[in-house]
């Protein structure tokens, strides 16, 4: 924006001549008169001189500067920060304790999914691992002793059954002879006594039956708690074989894979240190998936994540490589916001191409994102909002100059237009601002019109050329909330 100052100038005067006294005759003047009198003349020329260099020393300061109407390009965004990252960064750890005994990755190296990239010193999970195999094997000898007692106790019972039908049998046969017995003993043809024999016989079968019944009983419950003994001898095995399963699977997780093809980033073991994983696992790699594809996590304020929509296109900086601007798009914005000293935050995650690899991991990205833009608008600088002319009864004055602020309510605003050294109020709508220059929507101004603005010394900075961090032509941009 060009802008012209008016300012007043006075010419100094470089000296002041004066005009001595006419010499006086001695005869007519006495010699310390003559003295007084020249004293008071220099006097009076240096009183004289003092009030000239303070009357013409004094700077006059102008009462206003004047700014161009123009037509330009308006862009707003919003600014943020951020770091790099690796879409997908996988950290390896160990599930089991250990000493490193072997590192074949170090920082930087490519590996491929299921590649050895460390080992912890085997020994003692090998002896874990033999232990629980033994114990196992004694188990499996409890299993077939077990079984081979449930077998003893089925053929038991079956032999106690064995004795049961046998002792029916008999009890039946005594049972139809002392039934025959009675019959022929009422017929009179057998004696008493016979009767009295044949029924001793039938209640000692009677007896040896509920013998055989009840051991057949005993052998059965005897089976049963053979089966039982059978039952927890497996359970055992099986609880000895998992044991080994484990010791098994400790022993495997003493070689570490990486889990994913990747890139090392980051090594945090040496040959020979403990890796205790009594409480967590600790992280031994970092491994970054890859490294052509980066995002960025932005810190979004509260006040302008209204204003990004998923998809939207950004650009950003690094610190390391501050002339080279990159392009990357909203993929995500997270729900979950981040309170930090009673700043809310939410993240808006940028999906960026990192072909050259450029990015690195962790780098802080100094982000704009553009949310609104008009091209080859009428703008004004906003300076010229904040001019007020000076206290003049001869300066015409209207009511929107008078209050400003109720104007700036309506998108109504005041500015100054200078014609022929004369300030003149004119009344404009205005549009959208990138908070240095703002657009201006309707009104009486025409392009190249001449407005007044604040003047500022010469060598303030504030007099300077400024540009919207978010026009095509300013310089770099950077991270930070305007």
């Amino acid at each position: 924006m060009n802008t012209k100052i008016e300012e007043t100038t006075r010419i100094q005067p470089d000296s002041l001549l004066f005009t001595p006294a006419a010499p006086v005759r001695q005869e007519t003047r006495p010699l310390a008169a003559r003295h007084l009198m020249l004293a008071a003349a220099l006097a009076g020329a240096a009183a004289l001189s003092y009030a000239a260099w303070r009357h013409y020393s004094t700077p006059v300061m102008p009462t206003h500067a004047t700014a161009t109407v123009h037509r330009a390009s308006i862009t707003r965004g919003i600014s943020a920060t951020g770091h790099v990252q690796a879409v997908i960064t996988v950290q390896v750890g160990s599930q089991v304790s250990g000493t490193i005994s072997e590192l074949h990755a170090d920082f930087n190296d490519r590996v491929a999914k299921g590649q050895v990239i460390a080992r912890l010193d085997p020994s003692q999970l090998q002896a874990q691992l033999t232990q629980t195999q033994a114990s196992y094997a004694a188990t499996l000898a409890l299993v077939q002793s077990a079984l081979n007692g449930v077998q003893g106790a089925e053929a038991a019972a079956g032999s106690a059954q064995a004795n049961v039908d046998r002792a029916a049998s008999v009890t039946a046969d005594a049972q139809r002879t002392f039934n025959l017995n009675t019959n022929l003993v009422k017929e009179g043809v057998l004696a008493k006594r016979d009767l009295d024999s044949s029924r001793a016989a039938l209640l000692q079968a009677q007896a040896q039956q509920q013998q055989a019944t009840a051991q057949w009983t005993q052998a059965k419950a005897q089976a049963l708690a053979a089966r039982s003994q059978l039952e927890q001898a497996r359970a055992q095995s099986q609880q000895s074989k998992a044991a080994v399963e484990v010791a098994q699977v400790n022993l495997d997780r003493s070689v570490i894979r990486a889990p994913i093809d990747g890139v090392v980033v980051a090594r945090n073991v040496d040959i020979g240190q403990t890796v205790a994983a009594s409480l967590q696992a600790p992280t031994l790699f970092l491994i970054a998936n890859d490294l052509t594809r980066m995002q960025v996590l932005a810190d979004i304020d509260e006040a302008d994540i209204g204003q990004l929509r998923d998809n939207a296109e950004v650009n950003f900086t690094v610190d390391a490589f501050p002339r080279d601007t990159f392009h990357g798009r909203i993929s995500q914005i997270r729900l979950s916001p981040q309170t930090v000293q009673n700043v809310v935050t939410y993240t808006a995650v940028i999906d960026v191409a990192n072909q050259d690899l450029k990015l690195k991991p962790g780098m802080t990205a100094n982000i704009s994102a553009i949310v609104a833009q008009k091209k080859n608008v009428l703008t004004v600088p906003n300076a010229a909002f904040r001019f007020q002319p000076p206290t003049n009864p001869a300066t015409p004055t209207t009511a929107s100059a008078a209050a400003p602020a109720s104007a700036r309510a309506h998108r109504t605003a005041t500015v100054w237009v200078v014609e022929n050294q004369q300030l003149k109020p004119v009344q404009v709508q205005t549009g959208m601002t990138d908070g240095i220059v703002t657009e201006i929507a309707a009104g009486p101004l025409a392009e190249g019109a001449q407005i007044a603005i604040p003047a500022q010394p010469a060598n303030s900075r504030a007099a300077q050329s400024v540009r919207s961090p978010f026009s095509p032509s300013g310089p770099g941009m950077r991270g930070g909330r305007r």
